[in-house]
């Protein structure tokens, strides 16, 4: 039996889902090609902090934070495009727990290697 991981990130609840969907949208609402919404995880490093899994064109997902546990209140603090960003941009944003815990990948080195951001 393999051991459990020390850190997980959660399937949001119904209220923290459509609170972050709310917000993560938001950006390609007004557009021609709208939305794809497949759902939140909610890191359990840090609960306040989680990952919106949105798709649109050059839209593929928003790393949203909100002021404290247990508030419906978030905010997109970072998008990812249609390619894979730099993970220096997601490092100012979260801590590596969280990058860690939210399976957030970027590119690491001018090579194009990419891995979770939250590995150093």
């Amino acid at each position: 039996m393999a051991a459990a991981s020390a850190s997980a990130a959660r399937k949001a609840t119904r209220a923290e889902a459509s609170a972050i969907k709310q917000v993560a949208t938001k950006p390609c609402r007004d557009t021609q090609f709208g939305c794809n919404w497949h759902g939140a995880r909610v890191s359990t490093a840090n609960p306040r902090f989680a990952w919106a899994n949105v798709t649109s064109e050059g839209y593929s997902g928003a790393l949203v934070k909100r002021p404290r546990k247990g508030s419906l209140q978030f905010r997109v603090i970072g998008t990812q495009g249609g390619g894979i960003g730099e993970c220096r941009y997601w490092r100012k944003r979260a801590p590596d727990a969280v990058l860690r815990d939210l399976h957030i990948a970027g590119l690491v080195d001018s090579g194009g290697t990419v891995r979770n951001c939250g590995r150093r």
